[in-house]
């Protein structure tokens, strides 16, 4: 795939004062004075705009080259834009989603009728929390981790991460999770610190309640080799949209770390636009 595109770097001041960093990805013959079908990228958990090995950067090229505007930010306290990672949560999430969509819309150049929406893993979760309050068109999910904050996961999740703790522990106490963390402020992912707060407030969303609300057209695409997101979570969300398709790709891992792969979901990705 060598096809070109332009960039128009932008940033976007949130009431905080934090800038969000990001780019609209233009085709060659781009032209101001027309109006474009335009894709807003959400980027999933620790990602970026770019994504692993240039995922989302390669999606952009493959939708401008097809006559596509692509817009691409960071989440505050991701990749480029101001703020910290440590006090990221899903509302505040939710609300830099929402601004991207709104600094899309009232752009001159946009098609206001042909507004997409593209989330991966928590950038999927985001855009179903998020898509009912916007007017977008039709929303593709990647790997939606839509079952992140199941309480049986995170339970799971914590054992893990918290592992030596909790066999430092006499087995006669028998601690529930509750009482191990407690007195836990943060986690250490991958080497990203993370307050607790980011679990507290991802409790309180309901996931396939937002989804519901969602009547537009939705196409969840997964690998079948993602060990990440689970089958069943993105049979739920499928179910809970009401006019939703979910396709699992052969062979594909979280982040489709595969060239061939990427081409089938790119094109997929196109012809549910296009349809």
């Amino acid at each position: 795939m060598t096809y070109k595109m332009d960039y128009i770097y932008q940033s976007i001041s949130k009431k905080n004062g934090s800038l969000l960093r990001g780019v609209i990805n233009t085709p060659d013959d781009f032209d101001t004075s027309k109006k474009y079908p335009a894709v807003i990228f959400y980027h999933g958990f620790g990602g970026d705009r770019n994504g692993r090995s240039f995922f989302r950067s390669q999606n952009a090229k493959y939708l401008t080259d097809r006559g596509y505007i692509c817009v691409r930010f960071d989440f505050e306290g991701s990749g480029e834009s101001d703020g910290s990672f440590y006090d990221m949560t899903v509302s505040r999430e939710e609300e830099d989603a929402m601004m991207v969509y709104d600094f899309t819309k009232i752009k001159s150049f946009v098609d206001k009728e042909r507004i997409y929406i593209l989330g991966h893993s928590l950038g999927g979760v985001i855009a179903s929390l998020i898509g009912s309050k916007t007017k977008a068109k039709k929303m593709c999910l990647l790997a939606p981790a839509s079952d992140m904050n199941n309480r049986d996961y995170l339970k799971v999740m914590a054992q893990s991460l918290f592992l030596e703790k909790f066999e430092k522990l006499k087995s006669e106490d028998e601690p529930s999770i509750r009482e191990v963390l407690s007195d836990i402020e943060d986690l250490d992912i991958g080497g990203l610190r993370l307050h607790k707060n980011f679990l507290i407030d991802f409790f309180k969303k309901d996931v396939y309640k937002s989804a519901r609300a969602y009547k537009g057209k939705v196409l969840i695409l997964r690998g079948d080799a993602d060990e990440l997101v689970f089958d069943d979570s993105n049979v739920k969300l499928n179910q809970a949209f009401s006019n939703s398709r979910y396709e699992l790709i052969r062979g594909a891992d979280h982040d489709f770390t595969n060239l061939k792969i990427r081409k089938e979901v790119f094109e997929k990705m196109y012809r549910f636009f296009e349809a």
